[in-house]
């Protein structure tokens, strides 16, 4: 019972590596959209529209640091993916370790960024990307929890 655990929340993880992987594309190609809601939500005083006609080389910054998240993404959802993979193979607990450690930090940190730019729809995705990796890591916690390793 406990091995269809592992692998039921190793499949959530790696589906939700899939997400972030789709997630990542949507940051690279609808970037204006991105900005567009992240200058709304944060009140900045100033459109989107406004900022890059008259800051056109702060815009482009903006631009290329909305590119550069969603390859963060693509690259992490597909380590989430290897590692999930990984742990469906063969269950050991230093890859579930390093695949909660490593989904929690990127999940979590793009989900503060976005709460403290109050974009509403980008919190949103992401949230539902950071409760299903949870989901996924905790079905299989106690497996881990009650294994038996030896000490060196």
């Amino acid at each position: 019972m406990n091995i269809q655990r592992v692998k039921q929340g190793a499949s959530i993880t790696f589906y939700n590596g899939m997400y972030m992987i789709f997630l990542g594309i949507f940051f690279i190609f609808f970037t204006n959209f991105n900005m567009k809601n992240n200058f709304n939500g944060a009140k900045i005083g100033l459109p989107w529209g406004f900022f890059s006609t008259y800051n056109a080389d702060v815009a482009y910054l903006f631009l290329l640091f909305n590119i550069i998240i969603g390859l963060f993404l693509i690259a992490s959802g597909i380590c989430i993916m290897y590692l999930s993979d990984f742990i469906y193979k063969r269950k050991e607990k230093f890859t579930w370790v390093v695949l909660f450690l490593s989904g929690i930090i990127v999940w979590a940190g793009l989900l503060t960024i976005f709460i403290l730019m109050k974009n509403i729809i980008l919190m949103i995705l992401i949230f539902i990307g950071w409760a299903s990796f949870v989901f996924g890591m905790l079905i299989p916690i106690q497996y881990y929890l009650e294994k038996e390793y030896r000490e060196y």
